[in-house]
This record gives C-alpha cells, structure tokens and sequence, in this order.
C-alpha cells in the first residue's frame, strides 16, 4: 500500500495498530503527508463537533435491524479475506468521508449503514445542497472502478454527487471532466473540484442517466470526450 494514500485512514483512527507505526513514522521523512494529515485530522474534529443532534440507540437500532434486511449478507471466503476486506472497506469510508468534507466542510455529521452500492441516510446536516443529497431518502452509493470513482445519487433530487480519489496529478493543459451517458450519448457535467489526488462534483438533472464517466481533456474540457474513460460508474 503507498503510504502517501494512507492520510484519510490515519486522519480517521481507521489504520490497524501495525500500519499506524508504519504510518507514522512515514510522516516523518514525508513534509506533504505530515501536513494533508494534521489538516484532515482537524476536519474531522471540527465535522465531529459540529453534529446537532444524535438519534437516540432505539432509533439506531431500528434502522440498522431494517438495513440488515435489505443488504445480502455474503460470508468471507477465508479469515485473512475478511481482514483484508474489513481493512479496505475502513480505508474506502475515511476515503469518501474525507472527499466529502473538502467538499463541503459545513456538512454537519452523516451517519450512515452502507453497502458495496447502497447507503441509508441517518443524519446529516439540512444547512448546503449537499447536505439535503446526503439526508435524501433514496440515496444510493455507487462505487466502482480503479482508481475508485463514487456517485451518491437522489433520484427524487435530480441530484449526484461524484467523488473521485487516487487520481494522477495532470499537467496544466489537462483537465478531468465529468460527462453523463444516456440513451443519446455523453454530455459534459463540468470539470470536478481538485483536492490533491481527489476530485469532487455535484451535478444537477440526472434523470435518464444510466452512467457517468470521467475522462482527461484539453484544458477548459471539451464538447465530446476525447479520450478513453478513466472512471466508469453504471447508475443502473
């Protein structure tokens, strides 16, 4: 695993013992990961203590009893396959959170049960457009593709928001765009916000949309993809 992917796990209390060590003497020798640590670490506090409410453990155990049932449940084909699932599922979350927070940082707190491609909104903030995504009754996350490209997707909002991490850094007259593909075609969404190796975009009009790529285009994006996609995430 290349330590410099590390900081949004770390930032989270989401790395095993043995990484943490590993981790941290890492920042050390690395001045740029030091700093994108220290910077997610107070996020994340600041999101953790902006929460305007908790709902109450009868409230909690209601809705994860309810998602239980909805979710299949598929058992790990070996113990070391579980860890090592446990460990990317922990980094996937610190991930997202993370992409989510550079986002929009007034999102209060969001608590949801996920799986591979679903998510069940518990609490978020009412305050941003983002955040009323986030609280949307029929949100679903949908993640697929290496690097990994995430759509958190409201139907009844018209509404997206696609994170994207792990990206390689491009030269000033490249840029990531995003584009929707229906029944006729791509059309462009707009060119996602940069943070580091992270990208983010909240589009508007989803309907018809049965999946959204991004690819690298000219500087100032281009009418019609030019290359091939580097993120492919199906909506169906």
């Amino acid at each position: 695993m290349d330590p410099h992917l590390l900081t949004g796990a770390h930032a989270l209390g989401a790395l095993p013992d043995a990484e943490r060590v590993e981790f941290e003497a890492h920042l050390d020798r690395c001045r740029g990961c030091a700093e994108e640590a220290g910077g997610l670490r107070e996020t994340a506090a600041r999101l953790g203590s902006a929460v305007d409410h908790a709902a109450s453990p009868g409230v909690l155990r209601s809705r994860v009893l309810a998602a239980v049932r909805r979710l299949r449940q598929v058992p790990p084909s070996s113990e070391v396959e579980a860890v090592a699932s446990l460990r990317q599922g922990l980094r996937r979350a610190a991930g997202l959170v993370l992409a989510a927070c550079a986002t929009a940082a007034a999102v209060a707190g969001v608590h949801a049960t996920l799986s591979t491609t679903t998510t069940i909104p518990v609490a978020a903030s009412p305050h941003t457009r983002i955040g009323d995504l986030l609280a949307a009754p029929d949100l679903r996350l949908v993640t697929a593709g290496q690097p990994p490209g995430t759509a958190a997707v409201s139907r009844s909002r018209d509404e997206m928001l696609f994170l994207a991490d792990g990206l390689r850094t491009l030269p000033d007259d490249r840029v990531y765009q995003l584009w929707l593909v229906d029944d006729r075609g791509p059309r462009p969404a707009g060119t996602p916000d940069p943070a580091g190796r992270a990208a983010s975009l909240l589009v508007t009009g989803i309907g018809g949309v049965g999946e959204v790529i991004l690819t690298v285009e000219p500087a100032g994006g281009s009418p019609s993809p030019t290359g091939p996609p580097v993120i492919t995430v199906s909506l169906a």
